[in-house]
């Protein structure tokens, strides 16, 4: 799922994926033991794929972190936000027995981890409702 998330959002937006063991003639395979991607060293496919592209977004590495810890099934980065996102995915796979459905629900998740990276590095500032913007302007005045 990750792996697909950073494949649409950074890559290529118009990427599809197929769930299948043979290789086609236009098909990359993300996920094969002798695929072009694949886990590399102490490297998960996430990590390997975001390298390759060059693709050095806070948000990415972070969640990257995550994805290693949960695919690699070992804490060397550690994130306190790998035991909810492992168990997001867990709950995913019971909601959706349909592979499609639950990679484009497994996107969206990612989206929304994303997301709150950025929030919390100040690169995407959400709207702001009408009373966010009120206080604000009250706050500044009593300056």
């Amino acid at each position: 799922m990750a792996s697909a998330w950073l494949i649409r959002r950074f890559i290529d937006p118009n990427a599809t994926f197929a769930f299948t063991d043979q290789r086609g003639r236009r098909r990359r395979p993300v996920r094969q033991c002798t695929g072009e991607f694949s886990h590399q060293g102490d490297s998960c496919t996430f990590e390997v794929l975001a390298s390759r592209f060059r693709l050095k977004n806070p948000a990415i590495v972070k969640v990257g972190q995550i994805v290693h810890d949960l695919d690699m099934k070992d804490t060397k980065y550690d994130p306190p936000e790998a035991a909810a996102v492992g168990r997001m995915v867990e709950g995913l796979r019971a909601l959706h027995g349909d592979d499609a459905t639950l990679l484009e629900q497994g996107i969206a998740m990612f989206d929304a981890l994303a997301r709150s990276f950025e929030s919390d590095e100040g690169a995407v500032d959400a709207p702001k409702s009408r009373r966010q913007r009120k206080l604000g302007r009250n706050q500044r005045r009593r300056k």
